[in-house]
């Protein structure tokens, strides 16, 4: 069994195939203000260990204080997004949970078979990982390791 923190979930991603549209809806149930997220500015993609060009847009709406509703439209690429988009229309992609190891829970969680299937960098020097866990109720997990502070 892994010893993964899951309890430090804080995210859930959906993908989708219109990001103004998809906020335009959220604001009408009264979600928002939405920020443009980290996604779009991600290097280092890579997809199954092969490197991409991918372009993802994202945006980030609070759900109170701990936790937030993240919408990804792929844009260009080849991307997990793109992937599911194609497959299964919009949808629920992911839970994310924050590491303070990244590294070290991405072999924890390789050896158990599961797989890291998306990964890159994010502009605060941090990174993040998701791992094929779609078997059961088709949701992926991410873990997110925040980037040391800029001064």
């Amino acid at each position: 069994m892994v010893r993964v923190k899951w309890d430090r979930s804080y995210q859930l991603g959906l993908v989708v195939e219109d990001i103004d549209a998809a906020v335009a809806h959220f604001a009408k149930l009264g979600i928002g203000p939405f920020v443009e997220g980290p996604s779009e500015s991600a290097t280092g993609r890579r997809v199954n260990g092969e490197p991409t060009d991918a372009v993802v847009r994202g945006a980030i709406a609070k759900l109170g204080e701990h936790f937030e509703l993240e919408l990804l439209q792929p844009v260009s690429g080849n991307s997990i997004q793109a992937q599911a988009l194609a497959e299964r229309g919009e949808h629920a992609l992911h839970l994310c949970s924050y590491t303070d190891n990244l590294a070290r829970d991405r072999a924890e969680l390789e050896a158990a078979g599961f797989p890291v299937i998306s990964e890159g960098e994010l502009p605060d020097g941090g990174g993040f990982a998701y791992f094929e866990t779609r078997a059961i109720g088709g949701l992926i997990l991410e873990l997110h390791q925040v980037g040391p502070a800029k001064d």
